[in-house]
């Protein structure tokens, strides 16, 4: 017999086990169920229910426990959302963005700009630091004769300047000077952290021991991995007891960052020497010498003499990540536009729907569904899970709140109605429809906040934030909302 003979014997033999094995479970579990039944049947009448109850309520309970396992958590969402980003994953999410509306042109154009640099093959060195700390004096001591704009007012860098340089081993190389940190409005910022953020190396430029806001700058750039050159500038400043300390100090705050070097510079050193004048007379003038950048091209050395294949990589991953972040950036901001656009289709149905009431009681179940239905299509917005538990305590919740509250709104919105001439003495139903339309425009913001600070339904903080909301600016947006009934009768007056 052939090997694969005996295999497939060895499977028949297999299923028919399993068979035969599931044949026994099922008759001994119809054994078991008939003879539980006969007991029941001779059992107390109260044991049958009692029985039943309890089975019922383990059944309940263990479809609880499934499903709670199984439903995706705000707080898994969040942990994978964390998880580094991969090139496909990023495409993923763009083309499902661009299918929902949200503009991913910023996020497009850092993958295009990451397409142009692959095909290029060039390394790029990102000289990133604080105003005044010597960025574009170190360009000038790379490259001489590369002339970038310096000056004595700090920040005179205010875009991103690219200089390719050939090192001496060939290779060429493009170093950038981004704007300096801690401008006046620190407006720049953000530019030079996306630009750090796209390059293979970072040259951190600093000018002394490292403050609580460079460490803050960096942190970013340490979380992805990024190769870091930390360029302790303007040396000729410190004695050399003073610079082994600021060296001492930054070697054990980066102790754990194996990809972080230490360099020691001085762009522009100076010396104060003392001269003789052809009448005797002394005198001292400042003399500037070479620029001492040989450790910082040594250590850059190291770096691109590595593992270039993981520079490209760790790079890539960067602006992976920028590219995430601006489709976050860009779905907040869609999701802030049309939730608000929700929240004012479903406050001027409330208040259609509360002039629209034809006898006592229907104005209550046209809010009701509409209230249910302004907060599933918000929860669908920001893709939330609602489950009719959690829908309908939040709905009590407010309902209570909107019990307590309603005499006096009903007041304030009387009084917002005597900027109207003749409103205030017709009946109480467009009163009513502009309270309405005030539950319904606080209830929508307080969901909308809810969702994006918990990225789920929880009615307890939902309510809260209801209350809290409910009596914020409430005689101008009652004024607003009066105009929005008087509009909507008109319109309905016209109709007939």
């Amino acid at each position: 017999m052939t090997r694969r003979s005996t295999v497939k014997l060895l499977l028949a033999l297999g299923f028919v086990v399993g068979l035969l094995f599931l044949l026994a479970s099922i008759m001994n579990a119809a054994h078991v169920t008939v003879q539980l039944w006969r007991e029941l049947r001779e059992a107390p009448l109260w044991i049958f229910p009692l029985f039943g109850s309890v089975a019922l309520l383990l059944l309940v309970f263990g479809g609880w426990l499934i499903w709670s396992i199984l439903r995706p958590s705000a707080k898994r969402q969040q942990q994978r959302d964390s998880e580094p980003a991969s090139e496909l994953a990023v495409h993923t999410r763009l083309e499902d963005a661009a299918a929902a509306g949200i503009d991913i042109s910023a996020a497009r154009r850092e993958l295009a700009e990451l397409t142009q640099r692959r095909s290029e093959g060039i390394l790029y060195l990102a000289l990133y630091g604080e105003i005044s700390s010597g960025k574009s004096s170190l360009i000038e001591a790379l490259l001489p004769g590369a002339n970038p704009q310096t000056g004595v007012v700090g920040g005179t860098t205010a875009a991103v300047q690219q200089y390719r340089w050939r090192r001496q081993s060939g290779d060429e190389v493009v170093l950038v000077d981004v704007p300096g940190l801690n401008q006046m409005g620190r407006d720049y910022d953000q530019v030079a952290t996306e630009e750090a953020q796209r390059a293979h190396v970072v040259i951190f430029v600093l000018d002394g021991d490292m403050t609580r806001d460079q460490h803050a700058a960096l942190a970013p750039l340490l979380e992805l991995n990024k190769p870091v050159i930390i360029a302790l500038n303007k040396l000729d400043r410190y004695s050399e007891p003073d610079q082994a300390l600021i060296r001492e100090r930054l070697e054990a705050s980066f102790a754990d960052r194996p990809g972080i070097s230490i360099a020691s510079i001085s762009t522009r050193p100076t010396q104060l020497v003392t001269r003789v004048a052809p009448d005797g007379e002394e005198y001292e003038t400042v003399r500037v010498l070479p620029p001492q950048v040989d450790a910082l091209r040594d250590a850059l050395q190291r770096i691109l003499d590595g593992n270039l294949e993981l520079l490209e990589s760790l790079r890539d991953t960067a602006v992976f990540e920028l590219a995430s972040r601006k489709l976050e950036k860009a779905k907040a901001l869609h999701r802030a536009q049309e939730s608000e656009e929700l929240v004012r289709k479903y406050t001027r149905r409330a208040v259609v729907g509360g002039l629209a009431a034809v006898g006592p009681g229907t104005d209550i179940i046209i809010q009701g569904y509409l209230g249910t239905q302004l907060v599933k299509a918000l929860c669908a917005l920001y893709e939330a899970p609602v489950r009719d538990i959690e829908l309908e305590k939040l709905l009590s919740m407010t309902q209570k709140q909107v019990r307590n509250t309603l005499p006096l709104i009903l007041a304030i919105v009387g009084n917002a109605a005597k900027a109207f001439p003749g409103v205030g003495t017709l009946a109480g139903g467009l009163m009513h429809a502009v309270a309405y339309g005030l539950i319904f425009d606080t209830l929508g913001h307080a969901v909308v906040q809810t969702l994006e600070t918990r990225g789920e339904l929880r009615p307890v903080p939902a309510s809260l934030l209801f209350r809290e909301k409910l009596g914020e600016d409430l005689e101008a947006r009652a004024r607003s909302l009066a105009r929005l009934a008087l509009q909507a009768r008109d319109d309905r007056q016209d109709e007939r």
